[in-house]
């Protein structure tokens, strides 16, 4: 009983999401397109006049943006194929290495990013999904081709969108026309994670860092093997104030006065709640170097007494808040515009192949080899999600 109750609490934002969306569909079931068992679509007008408008306004620069779309679109069709190839065989090759490609959904643990919290895994893909669509339909707008409905599509659990324009008349478009409308919502993707990440790194950041002061650094698991931190007690999680005495509020400092020292000279580490002597150690890579045998290092920040009461309080929270979802917007939005390049028979970069190959050896046999490329970029994809786990049963 302990358990449920556990897992209903930690998990609730996400029950009661899914509750509601089961809720509107049971609803809405008139209106759904059921199609392969597990795949719902509920068609909406949602959208098109916003479409026609922009794209009528701004006609010549969707239409340059959509063509720079092509070239960024191949460019990152084959890059994410190699990275794809190349990530299958070094998990083949190479004994310690881990796998690169995973399923990015909330509560998972993301090597350098921490655990995807839900409301930024579901506000995120809301902006990828209508910017993505979107995308393709003001460009197909911009060519006076008609999009006939807008909509949310359901793969299972997974929620996206989906524009429907006319396709029988994209069909008989120039090759050029057909590719910028292909690759609009993965360019669009990838130009919205550059933007994320540029938001962050040089306004939002800033403003966070200005409302914060470092307090010390700290560090999150020891290096294998016998060194001096694990040796003397000093747990992962410590904050580090100085050495031999003085302050020190961030590791920069403290690592440039180990450049000063060698293997078995003593310091003593300086802490919020105790002091300790320790002899150092030697650097694994570099016998005259020294070594703590600590890493995952970052430093430690408080906020600024300013800052923790009143509205000031909840302007930090809500810039930190806004911060953390910047960061996942540019992981999920440069991942889902390179994954919709690949040339995979459900995505755009499919679609993009498959005109590309019919054009240069004819519809018959550039079916064909597209069938195959799309087979084998399928299996390769497959391979790089479940092969690690199965390696690591044996």
């Amino acid at each position: 009983m302990i358990d449920v109750l556990e897992f209903v609490t930690r998990y609730a934002a996400i029950i009661i999401f899914y509750a509601v969306i089961i809720a509107i569909l049971i609803a809405k079931r008139k209106r759904l397109d059921i199609q392969a068992k597990f795949i719902i679509l509920f068609r909406m007008k949602w959208g098109l006049k916003w479409m026609d408008k922009y794209a009528a306004k701004y006609r010549e620069w969707v239409i340059l943006l959509g063509y720079l779309g092509v070239g960024a679109g191949f460019v990152g069709m084959i890059f994410i194929s190699y990275i794809l190839v190349k990530n299958l065989w070094d998990v083949f090759t190479i004994p310690s290495a881990s796998s690169g490609v995973a399923l990015v959904l909330p509560g998972v643990n993301v090597p350098g990013m921490g655990v995807l919290p839900f409301w930024y895994w579901i506000l995120a893909i809301f902006v990828i999904a209508v910017v993505h669509e979107f995308s393709h339909g003001i460009v197909a707008r911009a060519h006076n081709l008609k999009v006939k409905n807008t909509g949310i599509v359901f793969f299972g659990p997974i929620i996206g969108a989906f524009v429907e324009p006319d396709e029988k008349k994209i069909m008989k478009e120039k090759d050029i026309t057909q590719y910028s409308i292909l690759a609009a919502g993965a360019f669009s993707n990838i130009l919205l994670g550059i933007f994320a990440i540029l938001l962050l790194t040089f306004v939002s950041m800033p403003l966070q860092q200005a409302m914060i002061e470092p307090t010390g650094f700290t560090f999150d698991s020891y290096v294998e093997g016998d060194y001096p931190f694990a040796q003397n007690g000093i747990i992962p999680g410590t904050i580090i104030t100085g050495v031999n005495g003085e302050e020190t509020k961030t590791f920069q400092p403290f690592g440039e006065s180990l450049f000063c020292t060698v293997p078995g000279d003593e310091i003593t580490i300086n802490t919020a709640d105790k002091d300790y002597k320790i002899a150092l150690g030697t650097n694994p890579d570099d016998k005259e170097k020294s070594f703590l045998g600590i890493k995952e290092i970052h430093n430690e920040f408080t906020i600024k007494e300013k800052y923790t009461v009143g509205v000031w309080s909840w302007a930090y929270s809500s810039l930190a808040w806004f911060n953390g979802f910047l960061k996942w917007l540019f992981l999920l939005s440069l991942g889902i515009g390179l994954f919709n390049l690949l040339p995979l028979p459900i995505v755009d970069g499919g679609r993009m192949a498959q005109v590309f190959l019919q054009k240069l050896k004819g519809e018959e046999t550039g079916n064909k080899m597209y069938s195959f490329v799309g087979m084998f970029f399928l299996f390769v994809l497959i391979l790089n999600l479940l092969l690690p786990w199965l390696m690591s049963l044996f």
